[in-house]
């Protein structure tokens, strides 16, 4: 019985030690400067940025606005992008309804308010949580949706 429990304890603790090395976040300092000024441009009032390496050339400054809001703008060499990010309790019911229709089994990862070029879409991250002992996010793809909530299309990861 001790052998395994230890073995258990073992394996938990592999897979937490793998999972938390999954994390992107870099320093300011390892960011384009020219992403780096941009941000400080766009949002000169914001002190707690964290920043994610997304692709090679692609970062995230995520913050947290005045208005309490969790906020991400996404650099790359085409430009950039800001995402409002909802809270569960906010998410528009034609999406929900339409994603728990084309997808049963899915859970939504992510919503949020997309904003490239002046241009607003709903943005939705969903996919299939799997595992034993930490639930991985499995069979993800994005779901676009126009602001009345009509679909738009999906893309899968």
């Amino acid at each position: 019985m001790k052998k395994i429990l230890l073995i258990l304890t073992f394996a938990l603790t592999c897979n937490v030690a793998l999972f938390a090395q999954n994390g992107k976040a870099v320093n300011e300092k390892d960011v384009p400067e020219r992403y780096v000024k941009d941000f400080q441009r766009q949002q000169a009032e914001v002190k707690n940025v964290k920043w994610e390496i997304i692709d090679s050339m692609v970062y995230d400054a995520r913050f947290v606005n005045d208005n309490g809001t969790e906020t991400a703008i996404r650099f790359s060499p085409k430009g950039s992008e800001t995402r409002w990010y909802i809270e569960p309790k906010y998410f528009p019911h034609a999406i929900v309804d339409n994603i728990a229709a084309q997808h049963p089994g899915y859970k939504i990862k992510d919503l949020y308010l997309l904003n490239i070029k002046n241009k607003s879409t709903y943005q939705v991250l969903i996919g299939q949580r799997k595992g034993l002992f930490t639930k991985k996010w499995k069979h993800m793809r994005y779901m676009n949706y126009e602001i009345d909530g009509k679909f738009i299309d999906e893309i899968e990861l």
